[in-house]
Formats: structure tokens, C-alpha cells, sequence
């Protein structure tokens, strides 16, 4: 197993990419990955081989090759990671006047020893090359670098805007200065793949599919094509490896990201980029006399990378670069023996390994003690106490960071699912209310003010924008209908729904325009709004005149054969001296009722026709039992089920008595029953009567076609027909609902309907119970 330790900075990114994409076990390598907040955390753990692999500054590698080491503690180098075109950022333009060495700059950097540090002294010395400050380098964490960056004590930061996104929004000092290491286009190796020798030593062709893996990763990130088709970031979900930037901020970076195109990510790099730093700082900071030739050969991958060209994994030792270190002439430090030490110096070596596993991500590691009271174990148990402390208090901020993570990831995919829903939503309603075919006003509820108006509403009032927006709602409709129904600035907290027929509204022009208007409210707390509908009434008009007149002439041309019919009927009936059997009976009376049925339909046709003129001719009210009334209505329509497999189901209690017209009771119950009949083809049909809180509730239920739910509110219309293939086939008029709708509400009951596509329908009649003693 190879593990891998990385920082959180996106410079290690090849390596994240190559363990989510499944590289390394493609090259037949076992690897785990720990994040690490700092390059410093990772240069010992290599050091004292406690892992195999890590993410390292070039010029820390560079200080490493030069230190005289044995080939265990040396640390090799692998492959280039991330180049960065280096330039000087701040949060204002200063000016080399304004520096002062009274005053004590910071100025973030991700190691002591790393191309940033040594770019930042170039950059400084080009700068005020006669003013001097006084600047203190810290190491700093990348998700620590936008904080230290806002301190007022901050002089600036040596990055670019793909490592540090935040930095775009801050003067870069690349588009203003002339100097020659702003201007320079370069490329600094910024960050590289190294080895620990123990990892060398031990496992050598397995650091051959480590490095063959993070190349195929880094061509992966130079082809941007897929990077912008392929989603990495959601595909890949590096928020655990990342958790300090933005989302939406990383996906902008990854996907096809100028820097990326460029080759920021390369395994190829040109080291003499570097020349102009080492030789100006670097040789000064550590104080040592170096052969250039030396420094080429540190940075010399061109061995390496020609091993990797095959593309088939080899064991590295065999190649120099693992073979001889930098510095010919090396010695290992003596071999201590440390059973001979004394107690401070076993302290000092159990504490360095506690550190180094912490390091690693071991938080439960401790001192070994024991129960003696010498000065070194009762340190040893202070330090273990701290360490529990430390580590309780860890775990407790872990899961509070992870409750709040999980939180603000709902928070996050709610907000942005809403924003996208309002701004869908209002684009939507303002389309659909510009280019409605209805007339459509929007009014203030406070005032009456018009707000605005579509299209339609302009076109048929001819008032334009400018003349709408001036105007009151009661500017507009004659009279006080509006103002007598609507009290504009009260009640404002609940809904409102109004029709007004019939009424008279005034056009620019000055002339008159009868409409129907609607009212509708519409709650935008803290607000109220109205939204009116303007439909001119002469085509409904016109509409229910031709329907009326229609209906009575039908009516009337019924009337005339239904009365021959009934005539001869009668004839037949009353002459004894035909051989009526029993069964020719039965058929004559069955006749005989209908004719009556149809009689009466035709009447109320006709009274369809003359609602307007109030009608009240006396009508004998009845109290019935409405039992024998169905069975009467099941008998006379029992030949509509002939040839179909249908059961009844039948609970029908008497003693209940109803106070209305028995012969339109009928009619309620045979509307019901027949249209059960006529959409139930096969299965069951079921007439029940019961008591329901001190009411009659009768109930006509099938297991036929279903109502669809969109028309389930307009069945009780006149006329209305469901649009359907079947309806084509069973015909019918659309009246039988609505005359029983009315029917219903003529004896103050109440009528409801369930019903599911495919399974059946029930209807529900609930009348006012009426005791026999009345």
C-alpha cells in the first residue's frame, strides 16, 4: 500500500484526479490519500519514511538534495506537478514611497523554501531596490492564504488566480509595472511528486505506477475539451479534498480554465525559469556555495520521464536518478544508540514519534508510561492528558463541521434550486400574462391603483402604458358594482375570488363596452394584488340566445309525436279484447313509464328555456320513502345490462323518508344509474342508503372508465361531454349530470364525486333527513 500525502492546495490536483479516476490501480498500485494542511507537515513524514509519496515544493526539494543525508532519509524526486505563472498581488496599487521600514510586512507563502518565497524577494528588490522593508514570510495553509492575505499588516502574495481564486478581485501587479520578473511569461515548477528512500528501497516498482498514473492524470487535466464536457468537478465530487472553495467557484476553474490550456499542469518543465531566483536569493538564504551544474542535475526528469514513455511499469531503482543522489560525497549520521540515552532524550524521541503520527492523521497516538513517579513519566502522562483533551475537543468540532457542511450543502442546493424556480416562474407568469387571450389587469389591492396590463387589455380598451399606469380600476368599470363587492385597503390578509357579470366598463375612446370581470387575489407578502379578467359578454350573449332557442324548438318538436305515442299507448293498455299476456303487460308498462320519463324531460327542456322569466308554477312537495323509488328506477332500466358480466350490490334500508318530488327524485337516481350502465362495461354497480350524521347519504358507485381529473370539475355542466373515444361511442346529450345538479340543490342536498381513470366512479348525494311525524 502507497500512501500519498497532499495538501489542500489545487496544485495536487493530478494526484486527486489520478486516485478518483482509478489510475493507480489501472497501473496495478495500491493508494491512499491524506490531506495534509502544510507542506511543512509533509517534508518530515517523507523524511522519517512514515509515508511513501507526498506533494513538495521545488525549491524545498532543492534544499533536501544539498543536505547530506543517507539514501533512507533522502527524499527523491518523481514528477512536476503544477507550474505557475508567479505574479505579485495586492489589495491596493502601492508605491515604493510608501513603504517603510518603521513598519513590520507579512506576507503569506506555502513554504519557507518554495519558488513563491523566492519570487516575492525578487519581486522586491526590483521594486524598491533603494527602500528596503522589513517583511516576515509565513508559512501558511492554502485555506488559511485569503485570511492572512485581508490582514492590514499584509504587504501582498506571490500567487496566480487558479491556486488562489480569490485573488482576481485584487490588483495584480503584472498589468502595471514593467519589471523584468513581472514580465518575464514564465512558468515556475512550483510544486513536485517525491519519495522517501525507504519507499525507494522497499518498493520500487510500485512507485513506477504511482508516477505513470499522475502523468496519465495530467494529460487528462492539458485536454480541457473533456474537462468542459465531462463535468469533473460533479463527477469527480473533490469537496472532500477541496473543502475550502467554492463550488461553483471550482467548477469554473476546472472546466476548460485558460491556465489549464496553458499547462499549468505539466510533467515537462524548463528549470532555468529558476535561474534568476537561485542565483539572486536562493544562494544567499542558505548561506553555501553550489555548483550550477549541480542544481541542473536536481532538476534533470528527463531519465525518468523516458522510463515512463512505454507506458509499463518498472522498478525505478534501476535508474540513476534513485541510484545516486545529487551530492556525490555523502555520509549518514551516526547511528545513536538510544538505550543509553537518558530519560530527557527517550522523552524527546517518543514525543517526535507521537508528533509524526499525528502528522500522518493519527490523532489517538500516544506516550507509552507507566506508573512510576519519575519526572519524565509524569510528563509523559500530562502530555497524554492534553492529547485526550485535544483529541476530544477535535472529534466535537468534526461533527459540528459536518452537520454544518451537510447543512449548508442543502442550504446551498435549496437556495439555488429556488432561484432558478423564481426566475423560471416569473419569466413564465409575465409571458403568460403579456400574451394571454384574455383581458388581464393587475391591481393593487390597497388603493385600486392599476398596475400594469397585458396585451389584450390595451388592444381592447385602447389605453396605452403610460395611460394605465395613472388610472384606478374605478376608473374604468361604470358604476359602484365593484366598489359595493370589493372594499380596496381592507381585509388584505385573505384570498378573494369574485365574478361579476353584465357589467359596463368605459374605453378611451368614451364609449361603453359590457364585460363579464373576474377577480382574483394574488398574496405577494407584505402586498395584496388583484388580478381582474375583462371578457367581453356579446358572444356569450349570443351563445345562450341560439342554445335556448335551439332547446326550444326540440322541445317543442318532440312534443307533438310523444303525445301520439302516449296516445296510442293509452288505447292499447285500455283495450281488453287484445290477448295481453302476463310478460306484454310487464313491456306496457315499462313503455309507459318511459314515455312519462321522456314526457318529462321534454318539460324540463322547455323550463331550461324560460329560467328567465321566474317561473313559479305550484308544485306538489311530497315526503317519500326513496327505497321503492330505486328499485322502481333499477326495473325499468334493467334491459341496459343485457349481454354484460355485471354484479349488483345492493343495500338499500327502508324507514328513510325525503321531502321533495318523488317523480324528480327519479329522475336523480336513473340520471346515476344509467350512466353507470352505459361506462361499465364488465364488474360491479353499487346503489347503497344510510344515515350520516342526521343526513340521508345515497351513493351510486361503479367499476367502469373513470372520470379524467381535468374534467372533473366542469361533468355538472349543461352539455358538457367528457372528449373521449368512448364518449364518441355511448353518445348522449350532456344534460343528465346537470339535470341532476339541479335537481339535487332543488331538494338542499348536496352532491360530490370520486373517481379514478380505469377503476370506477362513485357518487355521493347527502339530502336533509325528515322524521315520518312531519
Amino acid at each position: 500500500m502507497i500512501q500519498i500525502c497532499i495538501t489542500s492546495r489545487l496544485s495536487s490536483l493530478p494526484v486527486v484526479v489520478a486516485y478518483k479516476k482509478g489510475y493507480f490501480e489501472e497501473f496495478g498500485v495500491k493508494v491512499t490519500l491524506h490531506v495534509n494542511t502544510h507542506h511543512k507537515a509533509i517534508m518530515p513524514l517523507l523524511d522519517a519514511g512514515r509515508v511513501e509519496a507526498g506533494e513538495v515544493p521545488t525549491i524545498a526539494y532543492l534544499q533536501d538534495s544539498f543536505l547530506k543525508k543517507s539514501k533512507l532519509k533522502r527524499i527523491y524526486k518523481g514528477i512536476y506537478l503544477y507550474h505557475s505563472p508567479l505574479s505579485f498581488y495586492s489589495r491596493f496599487q502601492f508605491k515604493p514611497e510608501d513603504l517603510t521600514r518603521n513598519k513590520a510586512y507579512i506576507l503569506p507563502v506555502p513554504h519557507q523554501y518554495s519558488v513563491e518565497r523566492l519570487f516575492a524577494e525578487k519581486f522586491l528588490e526590483e521594486y524598491a531596490p533603494k527602500n528596503p522593508v522589513k517583511v516576515r514570510y509565513i508559512d501558511t495553509p492554502g485555506f488559511l492564504e485569503e485570511k492572512e492575505f485581508l490582514k492590514p499588516s499584509c504587504l501582498g502574495l506571490v500567487s496566480d488566480p487558479f491556486s488562489s481564486p480569490f485573488l482576481r478581485n485584487f490588483q495584480d501587479f503584472a498589468n502595471t509595472l514593467e519589471l523584468p520578473i513581472l514580465n518575464s511569461k514564465s512558468f515556475f515548477p512550483s510544486t513536485l511528486l517525491a519519495f522517501s528512500g525507504d519507499a525507494v528501497l522497499k518498493t520500487g516498482r510500485e512507485i513506477s505506477g504511482v508516477l505513470l498514473a499522475v502523468k496519465k492524470a495530467i494529460d487528462l487535466l492539458q485536454n480541457t475539451n473533456q474537462l468542459s464536457t465531462g463535468n469533473l468537478w460533479e463527477d469527480l465530487q473533490l469537496s472532500h479534498f477541496y473543502p475550502h472553495l467554492r463550488v461553483g467557484e471550482t467548477k469554473n476553474l476546472l472546466n476548460a480554465h485558460p491556465l489549464i490550456q496553458k499547462g499549468i499542469f505539466s510533467y515537462k518543465g524548463d528549470a532555468t525559469t529558476l535561474n534568476p531566483l537561485l542565483k539572486d536569493v536562493y544562494f544567499r538564504l542558505i548561506r553555501r556555495v553550489i555548483q550550477p551544474d549541480a542544481v541542473k542535475a536536481a532538476f534533470d526528469f528527463d531519465e525518468i520521464l523516458s522510463a515512463l514513455e512505454p507506458k509499463k511499469v518498472f522498478d525505478v531503482r534501476k535508474l540513476s536518478s534513485f541510484q545516486e543522489p545529487t551530492e556525490t560525497k555523502l555520509h549518514a549520521p551516526s547511528q545513536i544508540n538510544y538505550r543509553k540515552l537518558n530519560a530527557v532524550r527517550h522523552l524527546i524521541v517518543d514525543v517526535n514519534s507521537v508528533v509524526l503520527d499525528i502528522l500522518q492523521g493519527n490523532y489517538n497516538s500516544r506516550l507509552n508510561s507507566d506508573e512510576t513517579l519519575q519526572l519524565d513519566n509524569r510528563v509523559k502522562v500530562l502530555v497524554n492528558s492534553m492529547l485526550d483533551s485535544f483529541n476530544a475537543k477535535l472529534e466535537l468540532q468534526r461533527e459540528e463541521i459536518t452537520e454544518l457542511e451537510n447543512l449548508i450543502s442543502i442550504l446551498e442546493i435549496k437556495l439555488d434550486r429556488s432561484a432558478v424556480d423564481l426566475q423560471y416562474s416569473e419569466e413564465k407568469y409575465r409571458y403568460l400574462f403579456e400574451f394571454s387571450r384574455e383581458a388581464i389587469a393587475l391591481v393593487d389591492a390597497d388603493t385600486g391603483s392599476i398596475l400594469e396590463a397585458n396585451n389584450q387589455f390595451r388592444s381592447l380598451t385602447s389605453y396605452t402604458r403610460g395611460d394605465i399606469t395613472k388610472m384606478n380600476i374605478e376608473d374604468i368599470i361604470l358604476g359602484n358594482q365593484v366598489s359595493n363587492q370589493l372594499r380596496f385597503g381592507t381585509d388584505l390578509s385573505s384570498d378573494t375570488m369574485l365574478s361579476l357579470p353584465d357589467v359596463e366598463i368605459m374605453l378611451k375612446d368614451g364609449s361603453k363596452l359590457e364585460v363579464d370581470i373576474s377577480f382574483t387575489s394574488i398574496l405577494l407578502s407584505p402586498k395584496k394584488r388583484y388580478q381582474v379578467q375583462f371578457r367581453p359578454n356579446s358572444e356569450r350573449k349570443e351563445q345562450e340566445r341560439l342554445q335556448h332557442e335551439f332547446i326550444s324548438n326540440v322541445s317543442h318538436e318532440l312534443r307533438s309525436p310523444m303525445t301520439n305515442i302516449r296516445g296510442y299507448l293509452e288505447f292499447f293498455k285500455s283495450d281488453t279484447s287484445l290477448p295481453f299476456n302476463t310478460e306484454h303487460k310487464n313491456m306496457l308498462e315499462v313503455i309507459d313509464k318511459n314515455a312519462k320519463r321522456l314526457s318529462f324531460l321534454i318539460e324540463n327542456l322547455l323550463k331550461l328555456t324560460t329560467s328567465r322569466e321566474k317561473d313559479k308554477e305550484a308544485e306538489v312537495i311530497e315526503i317519500f320513502d326513496p327505497v321503492p323509488v330505486i328499485e322502481d328506477v333499477i326495473h325499468m332500466n334493467s334491459h341496459l345490462a343485457k349481454g354484460k358480466p355485471i354484479e349488483w350490490d345492493l343495500a338499500l334500508k327502508k324507514g328513510f323518508f325525503l321531502r321533495g318530488i318523488k317523480f324528480e327524485f327519479s329522475q336523480i337516481i336513473t340520471n346515476l344509474y344509467v350512466n353507470a350502465l352505459k361506462y361499465t362495461f364488465k364488474g360491479k354497480i353499487g346503489i347503497s342508503i344510510r344515515e350520516t350524521n342526521g343526513k340521508i347519504e345515497i351513493t351510486v358507485e361503479d367499476t367502469g372508465i373513470g372520470i379524467d381529473p381535468n374534467y372533473k370539475n366542469q361533468i355538472f355542466d349543461r352539455f358538457f361531454r367528457i372528449p373521449s373515444s368512448d364518449n364518441k361511442k355511448i353518445g348522449g346529450t350532456g344534460l343528465g349530470l346537470s339535470i341532476v345538479k339541479s335537481l339535487v340543490d332543488k331538494m338542499s342536498g348536496e352532491i360530490f364525486v370520486e373517481s379514478t381513470m380505469g377503476e370506477g366512479s362513485k357518487f355521493t348525494i347527502y339530502f336533509p333527513k325528515v322524521n315520518i311525524s312531519v
